[in-house]
């Protein structure tokens, strides 16, 4: 299978790039000069959104991984990004006949739910982006699906719940953490008792690579479906299992002023499963 990849020089597309690979021929859009030492990655120098029409034209798949927002970047950045160069990459996937997407979405489209119990999420829960960054994504969802039914294309669309893992951003508390343990510092937490359905990249790389099939789970223009692993825990229990999987004695202060709890949890049912 060819693959037009885009985000693979973020932290989940160097993942699933690296999988990919070994079974599938990529594009991938790059506006760094990146050079072609695999047999199986072409490199392309410029944005995603630009006028790719030999290798669109190429391509069995659309896998739309690039974003902006994850990390707070400026609002107009998010727009630009998420919403219109987005839509531009669909509107050139259909010109040239690239009619099957992956399209790599977030859970924030549906927002936080402040409860004392965890909030379950289905992919028929009612949307309440609470960001910029979950609005974007869900106004780019609703056009890929819109788009998708228009020109008799095919677009899955997998929301991500929190991700962790190799080449994740430094700032992000698993990075942090794993700093802090290294330099034997204490570990501050401020959502000690937010529930996550915190899932490793590794596993998300493999979902996706899986998802590539549309012959699973066969369905006519649109699907959405949950990427998580499903064991879902507080975050004071992620950093514990963390710091002893690392064989750490650091000691994790909790914010104990913080009796909200922002719960971020998948349906099983929602969940895709290899």
């Amino acid at each position: 299978m060819k693959i037009f990849l885009t985000g693979a020089t973020g932290f989940i597309g160097k993942n699933f790039l690296k999988l990919a690979k070994k079974k599938h021929y990529i594009f991938a859009p790059s506006r760094r000069i990146k050079k072609n030492i695999d047999n199986n990655i072409k490199w392309l120098l410029g944005s995603f959104e630009e006028n790719w029409k030999k290798e669109l034209s190429d391509s069995n798949i659309l896998v739309h991984l690039a974003a902006s927002g994850v990390n707070n970047n400026k609002i107009d950045n998010i727009y630009d990004v998420n919403l219109f160069k987005s839509s531009k990459l669909l509107q050139n996937a259909v010109k040239y006949n690239c009619k099957n997407w992956l399209i790599i979405s977030s859970s924030s489209e549906y927002g936080i739910r402040i409860t004392n119990n965890p909030y379950i999420f289905s992919s028929s829960t009612q949307r309440i982006p609470d960001t910029d960054y979950g609005l974007s994504k869900a106004l780019f969802s609703d056009y890929c699906i819109k788009l998708a039914k228009k020109h008799n294309c095919k677009v899955r669309i997998m929301r991500l719940f929190p991700i962790y893992g190799t080449g994740e951003n430094k700032n992000r508390l698993h990075p942090s953490l794993l700093k802090s343990i290294k330099k034997k510092k204490n570990f501050f937490l401020k959502n000690p008792n937010e529930t996550r359905d915190f899932t490793n990249v590794n596993f998300t790389s493999k979902v996706l690579i899986n998802a590539l099939d549309f012959n699973k789970k066969k369905f006519r223009t649109s699907q959405v479906w949950h990427v998580s692993e499903n064991k879902p825990k507080k975050i004071k229990d992620f950093v514990d299992e963390t710091c002893n999987k690392n064989k750490s004695k650091i000691k994790v202060n909790l914010n104990k002023k913080n009796k909200k709890m922002f719960n971020h949890i998948s349906d099983k049912n929602s969940v895709w499963k290899i």
